[in-house]
This record gives C-alpha cells, sequence and structure tokens, in this order.
C-alpha cells in the first residue's frame, strides 16, 4: 500500500533539491521518444516482458519529471506514485493502474515474472493515455513558474 508522501521524505526514499527544469524537460523528453520506441517493437511472447519493462519506465519518466520541477528526487518507485498523489488531482483508478505497473515490473525485474501479450497491450494503452496527462500537468506547472 502507498503511504502518505512525507512518509517517503522521512526515511530518504526522496530528498529536496533545487528544482531543474532542464532535468525535468530532459525526462519528460525521453518518456515520449521511449514511449514512439516502444510503439515501433513487435510484440510477441518472448519480448512482451522486456517491452513491458519500457512502458513502464515511460510512465517513471513522465512522474519523474514532476517531481523534478518540485524539486525532489526520488529513491523509490512507490514515492512517484505517493507524490502524484499529493500533489495533483489524478484519480484513484489512474494511480492504482500506475501502481500496478510499478508492482509488476519489479516482479519481472526482481522475479523473473512473464508479462502476458494482453497485459502488455494493456499497460500500452494505459501510457499512450497517462502520459500526455503527465505532460499537460507538466506544461502547465513550467508556465506557471513552480
Amino acid at each position: 500500500m502507498i503511504k502518505e508522501f512525507q512518509y517517503y521524505i522521512n526515511e530518504n526514499l526522496v530528498k529536496k533539491m533545487t528544482p531543474n527544469i532542464e532535468e525535468a524537460h530532459s525526462l519528460m523528453d525521453k518518456a515520449f521518444e521511449r514511449l514512439d520506441y516502444v510503439k515501433k517493437q513487435h510484440v510477441d511472447k518472448s519480448t512482451a516482458t522486456f517491452i513491458f519493462e519500457d512502458v513502464y519506465e515511460c510512465l517513471r519518466e513522465g512522474a519523474q519529471s514532476l517531481m523534478t520541477l518540485k524539486g525532489y528526487k526520488p529513491y523509490s518507485h512507490e514515492a512517484l506514485v505517493a507524490f502524484l498523489k499529493e500533489f495533483y488531482n489524478i484519480s484513484d483508478y489512474v494511480l492504482s493502474k500506475f501502481n500496478n505497473y510499478r508492482i509488476l515490473r519489479n516482479k519481472c525485474i526482481y522475479d523473473a515474472s512473464v508479462i502476458s501479450i494482453p497485459t502488455f497491450e494493456e499497460a500500452l494503452r494505459f501510457a499512450v493515455s497517462f502520459l500526455p496527462e503527465l505532460k499537460k500537468i507538466f506544461e502547465k506547472e513550467v508556465e506557471e513558474g513552480v
């Protein structure tokens, strides 16, 4: 279960830093470049897991770009979800999906779990819809000088 964002700060899983707009832009750009790369890949039973990891990475980079704008550096992927919940009006449903993909990615990396093609396709659809939402938030924050 995702804890309050302050927990991650208290546990040194998030560090306060100087906001870095250049790094934030780079992260957001990289997220979209990676998404474009993923869309071009041939997905089959043997590649779905690896390409899924890149789908998750797109989402992580997009979320981390927002953290960087606000002057935070995450040392926990859980903290990304907590951050989005704390600072933005993103539905619990969407945050739950993002967190579910975080968990699945961890299972792939640390437990050698395999992602099915339907799960990959669902994750890709989610990234295609959610990443532009993150970018809208990002652009608004940059415009407002946050």
